[in-house]
């Protein structure tokens, strides 16, 4: 919005100062006040000035100045915002790794296991996952990548021990709990290296 707001002002800036420039006279069009045509007859006079010309001008150049001023801002308030969202990535991820760390240490029984995924996949890993798109378009393809294979193969490895307990297989889902936590560690460490 505020970037919108900058680029109105400086548009209105510029054709008012251009609208203030034009009510200036040069020189040779009003020596003795008179503007000379084909064979140097006076045709009207034009005066030194426009009464407003230097008013729209001043008005003018005021807008450009205002709406280089609201551009300053916007670019700083969008770092600010870059800054949450890496901070808010940072909160999910870590709390994906220590709900997988619980996992793998406490080593739940068939239906406990299935209930505390679920709650991960409608809780912190949903939240994590939508903020994907923002993610990739603030940090750029590749670094997104690097993080993000990380948390999907621990996504991905979670669902499989979820299947299988599911399934009846719980000691074999219970056997991809350590991967799933290696692979949060993965996408943490990614991560930190984009922060530093």
């Amino acid at each position: 919005m505020q970037q919108k707001i900058s680029q109105a002002l400086v548009l209105v800036g510029f054709v008012v100062a251009t609208i203030g420039a034009t009510g200036f006279h040069s020189p040779a069009d009003s020596a003795n006040g008179k503007a000379m045509v084909d064979g140097g007859a006076a045709a009207e006079d034009l005066g030194p000035t426009e009464p407003l010309a230097w008013t729209l001008l001043g008005a003018g150049l005021a807008a450009l100045i205002a709406g280089g001023l609201v551009s300053k801002m916007s670019r700083r308030s969008g770092g600010a915002a870059h800054q949450d969202g890496l901070a808010s990535i940072r909160e999910h991820l870590n709390a994906v790794r220590q709900a997988v760390v619980h996992l793998d240490e406490t080593r739940p029984a068939d239906a406990d296991l299935i209930r505390e995924i679920d709650d991960l996949r409608g809780g912190v890993l949903f939240e994590l996952g939508s903020q994907s798109d923002e993610f990739a378009a603030s940090v750029g393809f590749d670094a997104y990548a690097s993080v993000w294979s990380h948390f999907a193969t621990c996504e991905r490895l979670l669902n499989r021990a979820w299947s299988m307990a599911a399934d009846g297989h719980g000691d074999e889902g219970r056997e991809e709990l350590p991967r799933a936590r290696a692979a949060a560690d993965a996408a943490l460490q990614a991560f930190g290296r984009l922060a530093s």
